[in-house]
């Protein structure tokens, strides 16, 4: 996949089909006007009710907002807490990913519609994945053990 780097976050969020976040920002790094059709958005950073990567326009486009925890995101995330007090939304818009996943909840349904990911990531699933892939290394011998001093 080829990769160039853009001069500002406007033209990288107007390039891309996949936007994605990582950052420390108190303000947005995000707007909303500069998302294309069918943009997907990743926001993994301003993991604080008092940060933000995405303005008001970014939250409002989303067609779709999904979250790893309900709960979590209501007190950890900025974008959404101020993004929809502002626009005058509640949380009812949002869901958790895993409605997506199994099915529960309707994905994308047109080619246009902006869809958000809001995820703060929670750590018992990180361990839970490196425990589910050791054993499936061991089990098909693969990978060494590492001494740790």
């Amino acid at each position: 996949m080829p990769v160039e780097p853009a001069s500002s976050a406007e033209e990288a969020t107007r390039f891309g089909e996949i936007v994605t976040t990582a950052t420390s920002a108190q303000q947005p790094v995000v707007r909303g006007e500069c998302l294309p059709p069918g943009a997907h958005v990743n926001a993994i950073g301003a993991n604080a009710a008092h940060r933000r990567e995405l303005d008001d326009e970014a939250v409002s486009r989303a067609s779709l907002i999904a979250v790893d925890s309900l709960d979590q995101s209501r007190k950890e995330s900025g974008d959404l807490i101020q993004g929809l007090a502002n626009l005058g939304r509640g949380w009812e818009s949002v869901i958790e990913l895993h409605s997506v996943v199994t099915g529960k909840h309707p994905a994308r349904t047109s080619a246009d519609q902006i869809t958000l990911f809001k995820s703060h990531g929670i750590a018992l699933w990180d361990v839970a994945v490196a425990g589910f892939v050791y054993q499936q290394a061991l089990e098909q011998g693969k990978g060494r053990e590492l001494e740790i001093n």
